[in-house]
């Protein structure tokens, strides 16, 4: 049967995925021919987990807690949380308010809870590509709103009124926000809150990066009580267990018991095991937080200084996290070609800039997160493909090479 001839629903039809795993799948058909790829498509650390939470998972599974937890999560795992928040200034916050989810999840089913076929949803842009894919399979009509890169990225007063003028549904922000590190102020976000309480907005506060912040003081929209909010965070990035696919949203108790519905339908609940590992993640302390943004902050310097230096390629230097995103305009070539030709000429992995909405051509994601050598010889790569680019003719993919063949495999 030829694939045209499958039916599939106007949902499957939508479905588009994420780019980075579409590169990643690109860079391990190379590897396997043989070549070393440098990875700098996806934020995976290269910081080891603290031990405190291999082991509390390794002995969770050896006492054989390998069954059934409450759709809603671990309750000891919801009664730390409450407790983190609590002690950070949140005394509304109980374990009620909390749902545990992978986070990239959470987004699709915050928009599937709250949005009906054709609702507006307002994003900001660059914004995470989980965002778009999500909000076309649910059958949204997507705003976007462009923030300005002379400013840092940083959310204004006059984009969140562009915003409230689409009449959303919903809107969905990302502070620490990826892929531009910028950290939003506390005053901006607590007008975001205003206008939308004022206009019945829902909101999603995407706060995966919170606890890698080091250039920019932090706030978070916890510490609103406004019913039509939803905090989501993600123990992936902070303690380095993206494998674990443990994720939480923070909300008010009638909404959180909404979302548990949700898990119950679509997955049932998440393992014991590595929630339990997340309790420990949460007593570690702050002594590894600190060590970890301490290493992103020095990393994401030395390669935006190296990136800006070439004069050809530009990045402003993120607050959080640990992705430059970069401007290639001046290679004169499109995202997706600088991508596909950095992969198959220096085996260097990056993520095309529309991912991360329209009119992002002339940018790409570099992730910075991986083994310091292994990271500093892709940027060098980087900047290297760029000055040879900018003197290169048009480029003609050979087709008797195995290697662009693989680099054009989606």
């Amino acid at each position: 049967m030829k694939p045209e001839a499958l039916e599939f629903s106007k949902r499957g039809q939508r479905l588009i995925g994420q780019e980075m795993f579409k590169v990643l799948e690109r860079a391990k058909k190379i590897e396997r021919l043989g070549q070393h790829v440098y990875h700098l498509e996806l934020g995976n650390s290269c910081f080891p987990p603290p031990v405190e939470v291999i082991q509390t998972t390794i002995d969770a599974l050896a006492n054989g807690h390998v069954g059934y937890v409450p759709s809603a999560g671990h309750p000891n795992l919801r009664a730390a949380l409450a407790e983190h928040y609590t002690e950070h200034g949140r005394p509304w916050v109980t374990e009620n308010c909390f749902v545990i989810s992978p986070a990239n999840l959470l987004i699709n089913q915050f928009l599937d809870m709250t949005c009906n076929d054709g609702d507006t949803v307002v994003l900001f842009t660059p914004g995470f590509p989980t965002y778009f894919a999500a909000a076309k399979y649910i059958g949204l009509n997507v705003k976007t709103i462009a923030l300005e890169s002379e400013n840092g990225y940083h959310l204004t007063k006059l984009a969140i009124d562009q915003a409230v003028t689409q009449k959303p549904k919903a809107i969905l922000i990302n502070s620490a926000n990826n892929p531009t590190g910028a950290v939003y102020t506390q005053s901006s976000l607590e007008y975001l809150i205003q206008q939308c309480e004022q206009h019945g907005i829902w909101v999603l506060s995407d706060e995966t990066y919170a606890e890698l912040c080091y250039r920019w003081p932090y706030w978070s929209l916890s510490a609103v009580d406004y019913s039509r909010l939803i905090v989501m965070s993600s123990f992936s990035k902070s303690y380095a267990i993206p494998g674990y696919r443990v994720g939480y949203a923070l909300a008010h108790p009638f909404v959180a018991s909404k979302l548990n519905l949700s898990c119950s339908t679509l997955f049932s609940c998440l393992p014991s095991f590595t929630q339990e590992g997340c309790v420990a993640a949460l007593q570690v302390g702050e002594t590894y937080l600190e060590e970890v943004g301490d290493y992103f902050s020095n990393m994401t310097e030395q390669c935006a200084e190296m990136i800006n230096q070439s004069q050809i390629l530009t990045c402003s230097v993120p607050e959080s996290a640990f992705y430059l995103f970069i401007d290639i305009q001046k290679t004169k070539l499109s995202d997706h070609e600088f991508c596909q030709r950095l992969l198959q000429e220096q085996q260097t992995a990056l993520t095309p800039g529309s991912s991360f909405g329209p009119g992002l051509e002339s940018y790409v994601r570099a992730s910075v997160s991986g083994e310091k050598e292994e990271v500093l010889e892709g940027i060098k790569r980087l900047v290297s493909f760029a000055l040879q680019s900018k003197d290169s003719g048009p480029w003609l993919p050979s087709a008797s090479s195995q290697l662009s063949k693989v680099g054009h495999a989606v």
